[in-house]
């Protein structure tokens, strides 16, 4: 998720944040470290109906289960985290999220057979009490059938009225297998500030049904006949998003190969909205292709979202949430939203690809898509950066235009990059540890905002600047093709760091930022 509330000058934080224990991190062998889950969900047969006059989901999920662990399972933990989404907007949004809820009506076996279950944690956990035990090497499934209310939101669960239309974001409403590793069961609550998912890779095969006026973005490749049921084949994708909304046009780009296609509404802006959006996401698979390796699906879905000031985006595999940016209305960001589209265009890495934990572990994830998008997409000379400037020069005041016409944009970047080293060597005078969960923040730390957005990424310019740019960029490409399909933890990118540069500058850089007590 891109967050604007947060963005703050990166040297006042640094020297608001106070001083700590120092302690050594002693690598782990990557070999040690099992990043899949022993029990796994192989694929998802999903059937979804949309009724845009209830606003309700009706959902039929049936889950293929492999037992990879050594233990006999009694019981499979399936996660409804739709009930703590609803929680928190019957308690936050009631104005127009009145009773709102999700219900479980059945959970069935192979056979067609009712299940028990117990619901649990406010509903977003369900017990499923198996027909007969599920030994290790065996292989089971499970059908849960459930009926969810859309709620009114201009969030990544929601739907709002758009252009006398009305737009869905269908994400965090799907139930799914809980991780399952170190021989228990691992979730986390719902977090309305950050995320709370630790999924493996899976397929999803998907049938979408909407009225057909209705277009239809998702994850994955994906078909719409001319009756509104849209066919979704996601494969080895660890989370499933649906946008659909009958105000939507389609515009399409490519960029090494990917088809990008832009979701966009046709507001009196929507044309230049359209226009930088497609841009900026060429600019970034150009950029993040080469740093990381290639983008291993075929398309990325964009869609143009009603959001909260808030917020600026949402990742998914195969498809992003952009805000819209006061381009619907009279004052179109045009800055923000390329910050939006590029920030998460790195999270199809970093969550996409690497399944790092992101309530344990968020600066792994948010940490670095942040720094990737501030520190590097914006340091680079592009089509969609000029094109801001551009757009800066028609419209904004005569103090910027003066300031915009006095250096280029080569200048400008040169001057950002000393300044970032500047800061790298600022930084290493206090230290901020940085590898806290979503609910262990100290107090005074800031929260998310300030750890996962603004320190995480100072973290990551200390260790490009004192490993040198040529061995980072190497060991993140390294680390990325290592663990792509993955679940790696902070261990392991730690390690990674340290098998392309183990000198005691870096050690320092790693003790500055992370606690060895909540390194995972």
């Amino acid at each position: 998720m891109k967050k604007h509330n947060f963005r703050r000058a990166l040297i006042a934080t640094i020297a608001a944040i106070s001083i700590t224990a120092v302690f050594s991190v002693k690598p782990v062998h990557a070999d040690t470290v099992n990043t899949d889950p022993q029990v796994q969900a192989t694929n998802y047969q999903m059937k979804i109906h949309l009724n845009t006059r209830k606003n309700k989901l009706t959902e039929k999920v049936t889950i293929d289960v492999a037992n990879n662990s050594q233990n006999t399972l009694h019981q499979l933990l399936v996660r409804n985290i739709a009930a703590g989404v609803l929680k928190y907007d019957n308690q936050h949004r009631s104005k127009k999220n009145k009773n709102l809820k999700t219900t479980v009506t059945s959970i069935t076996d192979e056979n067609n057979k009712k299940l028990n279950f117990k619901e649990a944690d406010q509903q977003s956990s369900i017990y499923v009490n198996l027909p007969q035990d599920l030994k290790p090497g065996e292989k089971t499934k499970v059908t849960i059938n459930v009926i969810t209310d859309v709620p009114y939101r201009a969030d990544r669960f929601g739907y709002q009225p758009v252009m006398g239309g009305k737009v869905y974001n269908l994400s965090f409403c799907f139930p799914y297998l809980s991780d399952y590793r170190n021989n228990h069961w691992l979730f986390h609550p719902y977090s309305d500030e950050g995320e709370n998912r630790n999924s493996a890779v899976t397929n999803y095969h998907v049938s979408f049904y909407a009225p057909k006026s209705y277009t239809v973005a998702a994850s994955g490749d994906h078909t719409t006949n001319k009756a509104g049921k849209t066919t979704i084949e996601a494969k080895q994708m660890r989370d499933l998003a649906i946008v659909c909304s009958n105000r939507f046009k389609v515009s399409h780009a490519q960029a090494d190969g990917i088809k990008i296609n832009n979701f966009y509404f046709a507001s009196k802006n929507g044309a230049k909205y359209n226009q930088l959006a497609k841009q900026c996401a060429v600019d970034s698979f150009h950029l993040f292709n080469k740093q990381f390796g290639k983008y291993p699906y075929k398309q990325l879905d964009m869609t143009e979202a009603v959001f909260e000031p808030s917020a600026g985006g949402m990742e998914y595999p195969g498809l992003i949430m952009i805000s819209d940016e006061g381009f619907l209305g009279k004052k179109p960001k045009y800055y923000e939203l390329i910050q939006d589209v590029s920030h998460e265009i790195a999270h199809q890495w970093f969550f996409g690809t690497l399944g790092t934990d992101e309530y344990t572990e968020p600066w792994l994830d948010e940490g670095m898509a942040e720094y990737f998008e501030d520190f590097d997409y914006n340091n680079h000379d592009s089509k969609s950066i000029r094109m801001v400037r551009n757009e800066l020069l028609k419209t904004s005041n005569k103090k910027v235009r003066k300031a915009l016409k006095k250096t280029s944009i080569k200048t400008n970047i040169k001057l950002s990059k000393e300044t970032l080293d500047k800061v790298a060597k600022y930084s290493m005078k206090k230290r901020h540890y940085i590898n806290y969960a979503m609910n262990e923040f100290p107090k005074n730390s800031g929260g998310e905002g300030i750890v996962d957005y603004e320190m995480a990424p100072i973290f990551y310019n200390a260790l490009r600047y004192y490993m040198g740019e040529k061995k980072f960029y190497a060991a993140m490409k390294d680390y990325c093709q290592t663990y792509q399909f993955k679940q790696p933890t902070g261990r392991d990118f730690l390690n990674m760091i340290k098998k392309y540069d183990d000198s005691a500058k870096v050690q320092k850089v790693i003790d500055n930022f992370i606690d060895p007590q909540y390194l995972r």
